[in-house]
């Protein structure tokens, strides 16, 4: 049900389903959402709005009898021919029959976020680009629902994150590395003002290429990766867009300068040594080559993240390891989205961590190697000691794809 509710009413675990104002009168950049904390209503309660609408069946209901209660919406108000249908038509499919799980909430609420934050972002890099000129505001609240996310259920969104059409690739980039960076930054425990500024600096690491095409054609024009000397303009290009705004803060411009130096100096377009880098430009150096290599493109398909992982563990001298090491703790060891090989011949989707064995989470066997075919889906906990199957050691990227089988959810 949808009821109309004061500010001064809202708690925690509340849905949003509307603001009641103008986008003037608040810092959020999206109108639907729950409220996961007490950080994200205090925000809410010290805007400039009334009165939001609440949805109950999607998180708590209005505590009766307080002196503010406001009745719910009528649904009987006069709407415009056709309206009242569409309406309940479209709160129907919004709302399940039966309440989401907080693990479904978690991902239902990260979808909102990456969906609405792709747009967002690629208005934000079009207005820089003829303006010259970064709303921080808008940044600063798209980050703040980030981290808001991430808190609550970490891998939700940025397992989420990877998942990009083609033809948004710059602007899905920029937003999963924003949330990437955002978690890496809780792991790492830096303070609130330390994650503002990491998830700020993924969203604008890239701005630079707003002038280039991120694929150019081919002969066939077909997509094909940029040469090298177009690719190493980008950080510069960059930098030079948020310099010109006296608002953009100093850390921000240093990682959308630095995100592809390397620690052994072999990176661009300085060549520094790792020590000669600052942490944040360290932390981007990581969360952009991870995202990049997962990423499927046009010219290569991208590789799985547990071979990622894999990879830049084995890489030599190109990231801080410490840093590193973080970064695994917050994906995790497998990623949820990885597809890993498992005794018995079989093949499982990761679906879920095990904090206390990162090494064994909770996957769901859905192929027999042996046989080349699905076989029905089963959810197995490799934590639980009497689990028969083990996980075999990644040294070469699974290839399911060949048997053309979708893989199953990860809820």
């Amino acid at each position: 049900m949808i009821k109309k509710v004061p500010v001064s009413q809202l708690c925690v675990g509340m849905y949003v389903h509307d603001l009641g104002g103008s986008f003037l009168d608040h810092s959020f950049w999206r109108s639907r959402f729950l409220i996961q904390n007490e950080r994200k209503l205090k925000r809410l309660q010290t805007s400039r709005l009334e009165w939001v609408l609440i949805d109950t069946n999607r998180g708590i209901d209005l505590r009766s009898g307080g002196p503010d209660a406001v009745a719910p919406e009528p649904q009987s108000a006069s709407p415009a021919p056709g309206a009242a249908h569409s309406a309940a038509k479209s709160h129907a499919a919004e709302s399940p029959s039966q309440p989401l799980t907080p693990e479904q909430q978690a991902f239902d609420d990260a979808k909102d976020i990456i969906d609405g934050s792709r747009e967002q972002v690629k208005q934000l890099f079009a207005d820089a680009e003829l303006e010259g000129k970064i709303d921080l505001r808008q940044i600063e609240g798209l980050v703040q629902d980030m981290a808001d996310s991430i808190e609550g259920h970490p891998d939700a969104l940025t397992s989420l994150a990877r998942i990009k059409r083609a033809d948004q690739y710059l602007y899905a980039h920029s937003v999963a590395v924003s949330a990437l960076m955002t978690a890496l930054a809780r792991t790492l425990e830096l303070s609130d003002e330390q994650v503002r500024l990491a998830g700020m600096a993924g969203l604008l690491h890239d701005i630079g290429k707003v002038r280039d095409p991120d694929e150019v054609p081919g002969k066939l024009g077909r997509p094909i990766q940029p040469p090298q000397e177009l690719l190493r303009k980008h950080p510069g290009s960059g930098a030079a867009v948020l310099s010109q705004d006296s608002s953009v803060p100093p850390e921000v411009i240093d990682v959308c300068l630095h995100h592809h130096e390397r620690a052994d100096g072999k990176g661009f377009p300085d060549g520094l040594l790792g020590e000669n880098t600052s942490l944040l430009a360290r932390m981007a150096a990581i969360c952009n080559y991870y995202d990049e290599v997962t990423s499927t493109r046009p010219f290569k398909k991208g590789w799985d993240p547990a071979f990622a992982l894999f990879k830049m563990l084995k890489s030599s001298g190109q990231f801080d390891m410490d840093v590193l090491g973080a970064f695994v703790r917050t994906v995790g060891r497998y990623p949820l989205g990885s597809i890993i090989s498992l005794t018995q011949s079989e093949l499982g989707l990761v679906v879920e961590q095990n904090p206390d064995t990162p090494e064994l989470p909770v996957v769901k066997i859905f192929y027999s190697i042996r046989w080349s075919h699905a076989i029905p889906e089963r959810r197995v906990n490799l934590a639980d000691p009497d689990c028969p199957s083990r996980v075999l050691p990644v040294v070469a990227p699974v290839d399911w794809a060949q048997s053309g089988l979708p893989v199953p959810s990860i809820l």
